[in-house]
């Protein structure tokens, strides 16, 4: 075995090992529409094309959540699509973003202080 092929051998398993892992839902924190209010919580793991369910225990369709909840399980907003309703407004809005993925979700105010339920989700896949 020469140098060159031992240099490309470990190029290949270092290239692979660098790879990000594939994006899943299962386990992580979704927003979650169907039929009901749009609910938060741990993505269940998706079954034989069945609706997603989350994992027991997790906040239901329509839960009113605090600020900081959704920054701890969603991360910070993405700072280039600023939105803010109008003022006295019962709605908020926060942006998403991961390269060309955006999504929106437009928050209402719960009648507890501080506190806000997923009323509607936009998503974006793709520039075109």
């Amino acid at each position: 075995m020469n140098i060159k092929s031992v240099a490309l051998g470990a190029l290949a398993v270092g290239a692979v090992a660098c790879q990000a892992a594939p994006a899943r839902l299962a386990g992580r924190w979704v927003l979650l529409s169907g039929n009901a209010p749009v609910a938060v919580g741990q993505a269940d793991a998706p079954e034989a094309g069945g609706p997603l369910r989350l994992v027991p225990g997790s906040p239901a369709a329509g839960a009113c959540l605090g600020a900081e909840e959704y920054v701890q399980m969603f991360g910070p907003v993405c700072p280039h699509e600023p939105e803010v309703g109008p003022p006295g407004s019962d709605v908020d809005v926060r942006w998403y973003c991961h390269g060309h993925l955006a999504v929106r979700v437009r928050l209402e105010r719960c009648p507890h202080p501080g506190r806000f339920r997923v009323v509607e989700l936009a998503v974006a896949t793709a520039e075109r």
